[in-house]
């Protein structure tokens, strides 16, 4: 019996609230009608506004989505370029070496050429 009262205590409390509130409302009810009926626009509108903002924001989401992805397939191709620059100079740096080695060496060789006449 505890509910049935709650629930009959709620009915009448709700009922109740309604009732002052229609009585005490600041317009009579054809104003309030009318007003409410002006405002459903602004509120469509507003709406409206909300619904385009979202979509733009998701539109925004998904191209930055696929430019993510594409400066991922960028780095991976640029990775593989300076790789392969690598692999393709490193003979070409070990020529140099040989060559400043041999430069090193015929340069020491003509010094001491060069040193020998003067010491004598």
């Amino acid at each position: 019996m505890g509910i049935r009262n709650f629930a009959v205590g709620f009915v009448v409390g709700v009922v109740g609230g309604v009732s002052l509130s229609v009585l005490n409302a600041p317009q009579s009810g054809r104003e309030l009608t009318a007003s409410l009926k002006s405002n459903s626009g602004t509120v469509s509108a507003s709406a409206s506004q909300v619904k385009e903002e979202i979509n733009n924001i998701k539109q925004s989401v998904l191209r930055a989505k696929h430019e993510a992805s594409n400066i991922k397939e960028l780095t991976d191709e640029v990775k593989d370029l300076v790789d392969n620059f690598k692999t393709d100079i490193e003979p070409n740096i070990d020529h140099l070496k040989d060559d400043v080695a041999t430069l090193q060496n015929t340069a020491e060789d003509l010094q001491h050429a060069f040193d020998k006449p003067n010491n004598k």
